[in-house]
């Protein structure tokens, strides 16, 4: 087993089965899916050339985890039997967090001086279903999402859409931190797998399980935009 590269609404044989990163607090957040078609090109694709919205792309594989070692994608037998549990499908893709207050609205201010996050989400498969029933009605291309944290140590979260991807209309409106924002996930998207496993030979392992060998850090980033704008014009009718 490996990672596997799929949009929502697509099929992969990774669905069906039983950095930075984003830890969840407590709290809600509004997020932008930057993952979208033509990223890593700086030509992102919001609509196909049918007019149709485009879809953000996501990660997934079959992980492991052993307290030596972290987590480790699941490759068969001898991979589950030094785990001794069974791997779990785990999902990842790349936000843009926007600044908000405690109530998740945006806090025009912070948004103006170009604040941002882009962080990597690693996540279970029933909150890609939930994301993927949104995405029928309202495209997370052409839609931010508020995220509703309620209990950070088990992941317990809800979902609502927005009526606007704030990214989207930044590019819309001709806004430079479009660019700015682009060019910070685009490096952190391309090493997505990293968040959700580490891809080890059965002596990869061993030797970590001995201590010969460190486990790798996260890497953490973010972006921001060094300059203000006139929040009001770019936000004019969305809020």
């Amino acid at each position: 087993m490996g990672f596997a590269d799929f949009t929502l609404g697509s099929t992969s044989p990774i669905l069906s089965g039983g950095k930075v990163r984003w830890k969840p607090q407590k709290g809600k957040f509004r997020v932008t899916f930057v993952a979208l078609p033509g990223l890593e090109n700086n030509a992102v694709q919001f609509e196909n050339a049918n007019g149709e919205p485009t879809n953000p792309s996501f990660k997934g594989g079959r992980r492991l985890y052993h307290k030596d070692v972290g987590y480790f994608l699941d490759h068969g037998p001898e991979y589950q039997k030094i785990a001794g549990n069974p791997s779990k499908t785990s999902i990842a893709t790349t936000l843009i967090f926007w600044p908000t207050d405690a109530n998740g609205t945006l806090d025009k201010a912070r948004f103006a001086n170009g604040e941002f996050e882009i962080k990597t989400w690693v996540f279970s498969l029933d909150k890609y279903r939930q994301l993927e029933s949104i995405n029928n009605e309202f495209p997370l291309s052409q839609h931010d999402i508020s995220i509703t944290v309620t209990d950070p140590q088990f992941h317990k979260m809800t979902f609502a859409p927005c009526k606007e991807s704030l990214f989207k209309t930044l590019n819309d409106k001709g806004s430079d931190m479009y660019k700015t924002c682009m060019e910070a996930a685009k490096p952190i998207h391309a090493n997505l797998q990293n968040d959700i496993a580490q891809d080890l030979t059965l002596d990869q392992i061993r030797e970590k399980m001995s201590g010969s060998v460190g486990s790798p850090t996260g890497k953490s980033g973010g972006g921001s935009f060094n300059s203000s704008f006139d929040a009001d014009e770019i936000l004019d009718g969305m809020l």
